[in-house]
C-alpha cells in the first residue's frame, strides 16, 4: 500500500472511528453493552430470551461475558439480533486518532533504525581500525580484478605478500593493456 492511500485511509478511518470513541467516553455503568441497551429499550430478560429462543439463564451469561470481555462475536451478533440491532464492530484508539499513532509509529521505527544504525557503525569502526594497509589494500586489489572479470580467491597467508603484489600489479597491467585493443 502506497503512502497516500495509507493516509487517506486513516483519514477515512479516524471519520468512521469519532462515534466510537464519542460512545466510549459516555458509556456508563460498567454493565456492558447489551444490559445498557436492554434496559434503555426496556426489553424485559423474559423477552429478549423468547427472540433469542434460549433460556432466560442465557441471557444473564451473555450479559455476564460481555462484562468480563469473554463474550463471542457470534454470540453478541445473536444478542443485538435479538435486541432489534445491528452489531457494529470497531477497533478504537485508546487516546487520539489513527494519525497521532501512526505518526508514533513512524518515529518509534525511525529510532529503532537509527540506533540499529548506529550499533553497526560502533561495531564497523574497531574493525576499520584494526585492519592494516595490506587487507584494504588487497581488498581493493580484488575487487578491481573481479570487475575486470578476473577469478580471484582470497589469500589466508602472510607468506609471498610482496611477491603476490607484484604479481598482482603484472596482471592489472595486463588487463588494463587488454581492454585498450
Amino acid at each position: 500500500m502506497q503512502g497516500y492511500e495509507r493516509e487517506n485511509l486513516r483519514r477515512e478511518l479516524d471519520e468512521a472511528l469519532l462515534p466510537f470513541r464519542l460512545a466510549r467516553k459516555r458509556r456508563g455503568g460498567g454493565d456492558g453493552w447489551l444490559k445498557n441497551v436492554r434496559l434503555a429499550m426496556g426489553i424485559p430478560v423474559d423477552e429478549l430470551a423468547r427472540r433469542m429462543g434460549v433460556h432466560r439463564r442465557e441471557i444473564h451469561r451473555l450479559e455476564k461475558s460481555e462484562k468480563s470481555s469473554r463474550i463471542m462475536l457470534a454470540s453478541l451478533g445473536r444478542a443485538a439480533k435479538g435486541l432489534g440491532c445491528e452489531l457494529v464492530y470497531a477497533l478504537v484508539p485508546k487516546e487520539g486518532t489513527l494519525e497521532e499513532l501512526a505518526a508514533e509509529q513512524r518515529a518509534a521505527h525511525k529510532k529503532a533504525l537509527e540506533k540499529k544504525r548506529e550499533k553497526r557503525m560502533a561495531q564497523r569502526q574497531p574493525w576499520m581500525e584494526e585492519i592494516g594497509w595490506r587487507e584494504k589494500f588487497l581488498g581493493a586489489m580484488r575487487t578491481a580484478l573481479r570487475r575486470e572479470g578476473v577469478r580471484v580467491r582470497p589469500r589466508t597467508t602472510e607468506r609471498g605478500v610482496a611477491k603476490q603484489q607484484a604479481e598482482f600489479r603484472e596482471t592489472v597491467k595486463m588487463v588494463k593493456a587488454g581492454n585498450r585493443d
